[in-house]
Parts: structure tokens; C-alpha cells; sequence
């Protein structure tokens, strides 16, 4: 490819239509975070920003280094307008709200997510300490910020690398470079996406090929130039619109993902950028109006959105209607139009902002905005305004709660003994089976008993080492996270087990202790230790389909044992101490209160202690 040639082209000028499907994303985001059930595949909607992305970053970098003109110092510039006043602006905006509304905890995790996105990194904090489709996610207000710190982490390397490839070997240099790079991300995600989820998709690396799918359309586009007008080039753009919107409505979130799915409305949006043209129609289903209007307005909404849902969600004693869900999306574009009419606008315009103003704002509002997250980081959320969520010993009640719950990995790998001088009770599965353990070491059940714990997940394959424990056993425990993708597995996993052993085998169902503890905790004592909560709706359906789906055997209907006549489940002990701080797992109380009510069950009649 001939640099002089073929790189002027790549300068791109306004298209309506690439708003237009800015507005498909962020539409479908913000209806997948309103958990709106008929478009299952919004969070793709992400996806197709990171390709428009690649698109635009690569064409003016292109540009101007193919014009001779660039510069570090103009396209930072730029990008700060672009980004930093509106999002700092959201940021310092919550902050008085969530000290407002949430308890200590939530304050905590909010003020270490808060000084991650003013650093840009939250993507990387979230890596470690978030399932971006679990029901806590509803809680987190900053957690969308995820995905501007992997394009702040991509503009932070691309500019030098292109740079250096021009000066290598001017656009061949930097095609080559471009699909070296894709194709090398794609393979880390595929391998990724099975092995660790979370990093899948939280970080830059596995997301480099969705923004280098965008960088190659640009540099194929000026090759493509002729095909483009032709027949052939609107039925490619046809092609591309149908790729990138259809699995909206038929892909499943899972955190599995980006993998192979992922590729079909990544390369449908390639397809729009390099071959739509106005007039044409593709781009004119694209540009109508009201899409363009909302790609305008797309980064703010985007911004505001979340943290709208998320306060609203932290303040409902239980799980917000699909109806006031779908209301929230009014104020949240009355947020977005006063977000790009008074902050976007004036800061992007360097007649009205200069350089000066914008980097001396953009860096006061940066240690604002670290300030505050060190100073909830600090106070655990300013833990010591809430002696109420103290425990008996002093200490504030979650650290306590976690440090008991890996109390259990005390047993983990242990050992059975060969002889029958005590029985002998293994158990199998993760957090949920440390809970059972928790459970019996409160209530003393364990007393007398040897006990050996093996963390698996139970559609994982038991390791052959390990035959021998089930083997020797005389209880055998499984609790696990059950999901409806796993029911089939974890059934077949139970009927290997029953091959090598003859000692009963129980199985433990779920557990859930409503929608939100926040607001619970917010409310007078007098009703406060009153409240009952609503399980959520997923537990009880697959707390259901597990008892069919596991008929035949002993499947102990954890959940139906704390449920009253209305359907509703304790958050509070008689001793008015919380059951379960994150709403599944228990605390030491919870453990003991809980543990009671389990082992009333015939089926634990011989899991009694020992003297």
C-alpha cells in the first residue's frame, strides 16, 4: 500500500449515520442495564462502540500523520475534551448522593470505584471484585466506567505505536501492525473467555481486536472506495446493519464473553463503517432523527445512566418493577441533553474553553474526585456513623463476615481418615458449601465428626486423587452456585458420585435474601429488624427447576424452609443480627441462626455430635 496515495483518504468527515448507530448502542445498553428481558444481547451494545472507536481514533491519526501535522499534545487535547469534563462532572455529582443514600459498605466499594475511574482504571479493580451480570452489579454505580478505562488505556498506547509503525513503514507498516495485534487479541480472548471471565472482559488486552476491527475498516475503507457505491457495497451495509443488531435480541449475557459469538456483530459494524453511505439504505435507516439525536447525546447517556439505576436500586427495599425501570430512562436523557448541551459542548469548542481553563478544571475535578474516593476508601465509607453495623467484638460487620466464611478453607483438601473412628463428612462445592460449613461449625453439628472440605465447582470433574475421599466417606455435602446452564452437569456429576460410594449424598439448595440490603438498613429500628424481604425472582426459579430437574434425590429446599406464608425470607436474626450481608451468604449470626433451621431436616438426622 503506497503511503502518499492512500493515506490522505482515511481523514473522515461528519456522518449521520455513525451517530445513528452510536444511538443503536446506547440504546441497547441502557435498556439491558433497565433489565429489559426482550433484548437479552444489549451489553453488545459496548462492543459496538469500542469498533466505532477504532474507526474514528485510527482515521484522524491516520490523517494527520499521513498531512504531516501530529501531534501528542493536540490529540490528548482533544481526547480530554472529548472525555474528561462530562465525566467528571457525573462523578463529583454522585458523590453526595451515594453518601446520602447508601450504608457503609456499599459507600466503601462506591469510593474505591470512584477513585479507579477518575485514575481510569476501574476496569482493572472490577477485574477482581465484580461479576458485571450478577444481581450486585445493580448496586454499583460506576461500574459502566469499565469500559472507558480500556479506551483510555488504548488511547494511551495507540498514538505512540502508530507513530512508530509510520516512521517503520508508513500505513503498510501500521495495517500490518493492526492485524498482528487484533488477531493476537483475539486468540488471548478465546483462550481467556473459558479459563477467567472476568479478565475476558473487563480488560484492554482481550478487547484490543474489537477496536483494531474498527482501525482495519478505516484502512481497507480507501481501497474499497469503488465497491463502497456499487450494488454490492449496499448489500455488504445491509449485511453489516442485520449482523450488528439481530444478536441484540438473541445473544445471552454471560461473562464468558467476547469470544467467538462476539465476532458477528463486530464485524456487522466494520461492515456498516466501511460501506454505508449516505443516501443509501443502510445509512438512511441509520440517520433518521431521533437515532442521530441520541447518538449525539449517546456519551452522556451513557454516563448517566448507570449511576440513575443504580441509586434508585440501592433505595428500593425490594426488586424495582420492569415498569419504573423503563421510567428511569426519562430522567436519565434529561441528564445526557443538559450533560452535552452545558458541559460537552462548551468544553469541546476551544473558542470558548481554552487549553488552560480545560486542563486546569479537568485537573482539579481529577483530585476531587480522588479525594473523595480515598476518604470513603479510608472510613470503610465512614463506618464509624453506623454503630449499629458493628459487631460484638468492635469491628465493622463485612470484614468480619468475610474472614468467617474463609474460616471454612480450614478444612479445605483435608484428608479423611481411613479408619471409622469417627465419621467421616466430605464436602463439595464453593462458597455455598464453605456456608454449610459455616453452618456446622455454629451449631456444633461437626463435633466429633472428621470433616474434609474439596473446593470444585461441581460441573468441574473431581480429580482422580480425590476418589479416595469420596470414597471413604460417610456424608457426602454438595452446594454450589446453581445456574440454569449448570442444572444438566451438576445432575451427572451426582450420578458419577453415586457410582463410587454408597454414603447418602444431600444436596443444598439455594439461598436468597432479597433484592438489596441497603435499604433495609436504612430504615428506623422499629421496622428495620421487622423487615421481610421478597427472594429474588431467579432463585426461586431455579430453586424450582433444581428440585425437578434433581427428583429422586436428597435436595434439601433451603430456600422453602425460610419462607413464610407471603413468600418472604428473615433479613435479621431474633437477636436483630443481619443473616447475610451480601444477600447469599451468611454471616457468623446467620450461620448459627440459619444452621438451626437446616439441621431439622431428617436428612441431617445422623450429622449429629460427637462426643
Amino acid at each position: 500500500m503506497d503511503a502518499g496515495a492512500s493515506a490522505t483518504p482515511h481523514r473522515i468527515a461528519y456522518r449521520p449515520e455513525i451517530d445513528g448507530l452510536r444511538g443503536i448502542a446506547v440504546a441497547v445498553v441502557i435498556l439491558d442495564h433497565a433489565r429489559m428481558d426482550w433484548i437479552p444481547g444489549g451489553f453488545l451494545g459496548v462492543d459496538i462502540f469500542f469498533v466505532i472507536s477504532g474507526y474514528l481514533i485510527t482515521g484522524i491519526l491516520m490523517g494527520e500523520l499521513a498531512g504531516g501535522d501530529f501531534s501528542f499534545l493536540r490529540f490528548y487535547e482533544r481526547r480530554a475534551r472529548r472525555i474528561l469534563p462530562a465525566l467528571l462532572v457525573m462523578l463529583l455529582l454522585t458523590v453526595p448522593v451515594a453518601i446520602r443514600l447508601l450504608i457503609p459498605d456499599d459507600l466503601d466499594a462506591y469510593g474505591r470505584s470512584l477513585a479507579a475511574t477518575a485514575a481510569f482504571a476501574n476496569n482493572i479493580l472490577l477485574t477482581g471484585t465484580a461479576n458485571y451480570f450478577a444481581t450486585f452489579s445493580d448496586f454499583k454505580p460506576l461500574i459502566h466506567s469499565w469500559s472507558l478505562g480500556v479506551e483510555e488505556q488504548y488511547y494511551l498506547l495507540v498514538p505512540a505505536l502508530m507513530l512508530a509503525a509510520w516512521r517503520i513503514g508508513r500505513a503498510r507498516a501500521i495495517w500490518w501492525g493492526a492485524v498482528a495485534a487484533s488477531a493476537a487479541s483475539f486468540l488471548l480472548c478465546l483462550w481467556l473467555a473459558h479459563r477467567w471471565g472476568p479478565a475476558n472482559f473487563f480488560l484492554l488486552p482481550t478487547r484490543v481486536w474489537e477496536l483494531g476491527a474498527g482501525a482495519l475498516a478505516v484502512l481497507a475503507q480507501p481501497r474499497l472506495r469503488a465497491l463502497a457505491g456499487s450494488r454490492g457495497g449496499q448489500a455488504l451495509a445491509m449485511l453489516g446493519l442485520v449482523m450488528a443488531v439481530v444478536p441484540l435480541f438473541l445473544f445471552v449475557q454471560q461473562m464468558k464473553l467476547p469470544d467467538w459469538e462476539s465476532t458477528v456483530p463486530v464485524a456487522g459494524t466494520a461492515l456498516l463503517l466501511v460501506f454505508a453511505r449516505a443516501g443509501e439504505p443502510a445509512a438512511r435507516l441509520l440517520a433518521v432523527r431521533p437515532l442521530v439525536w441520541l447518538g449525539l447525546i449517546s456519551y452522556s447517556a451513557y454516563l448517566y445512566h448507570q449511576p440513575i439505576f443504580a441509586f434508585v436500586a440501592a433505595s428500593a427495599l425490594d426488586e424495582p418493577s420492569r415498569m419504573l425501570s423503563a421510567a428511569l430512562i426519562l430522567p436519565v436523557l434529561v441528564c445526557a441533553w443538559l450533560s452535552w448541551r452545558f458541559v460537552e459542548q462548551p468544553f469541546r469548542d476551544p473558542a470558548q474553553v481554552s487549553a488552560r481553563t480545560l486542563w486546569i478544571a479537568t485537573g482539579a475535578g481529577t483530585a476531587l474526585a480522588l479525594a473523595a474516593g480515598l476518604v470513603l476508601i479510608t472510613t470503610h465509607g465512614f463506618a464509624s456513623s453506623r454503630p449499629d453495623l458493628l459487631d460484638t467484638e468492635g469491628g465493622y460487620v463485612r470484614p468480619a463476615n468475610v474472614a468467617f466464611n474463609r474460616a471454612a478453607l480450614e478444612f479445605a483438601n483435608r484428608p479423611l481418615p481411613a479408619t471409622r473412628e469417627r465419621p467421616r463428612l466430605l464436602v463439595i462445592g464453593d462458597s455455598f458449601a464453605r456456608d454449610f460449613i459455616s453452618m456446622g461449625q455454629e451449631t456444633h453439628r461437626f463435633d466429633g465428626w472428621a470433616v474434609s472440605f474439596i473446593p470444585s465447582k461441581l460441573c468441574n470433574r473431581i480429580p482422580d486423587r480425590k476418589i479416595a475421599e469420596v470414597m471413604r466417606a460417610d456424608l457426602i455435602v454438595l452446594s454450589d452456585r446453581l445456574l440454569p446452564e449448570t442444572l444438566s452437569c451438576f445432575g451427572q456429576r451426582v450420578k458419577r458420585l453415586h457410582g463410587v460410594t454408597r454414603a447418602p449424598i444431600i444436596i443444598l439448595g439455594t439461598k436468597s435474601f432479597g433484592w438489596s440490603n441497603n435499604a433495609p438498613l436504612m430504615l428506623p429500628p422499629e421496622r428495620r429488624f421487622a423487615w421481610r424481604a421478597l427472594p429474588l425472582e431467579r432463585a426461586v426459579a431455579i430453586n424450582a427447576a433444581a428440585k425437578h430437574a434433581l427428583a429422586g434425590e436428597t435436595y434439601i429446599d433451603l430456600l422453602g424452609k425460610l419462607t413464610d406464608a407471603q413468600g418472604r425470607v428473615p433479613l435479621f436474626t431474633p437477636q436483630g443480627k443481619l443473616i447475610s450481608w451480601d444477600r447469599q451468604h451468611l454471616t457468623r449470626p446467620g450461620a448459627a441462626y440459619i444452621g438451626a433451621i437446616l439441621f431439622r431436616d431428617p436428612a441431617f438426622a445422623m450429622l449429629r455430635p460427637r462426643p
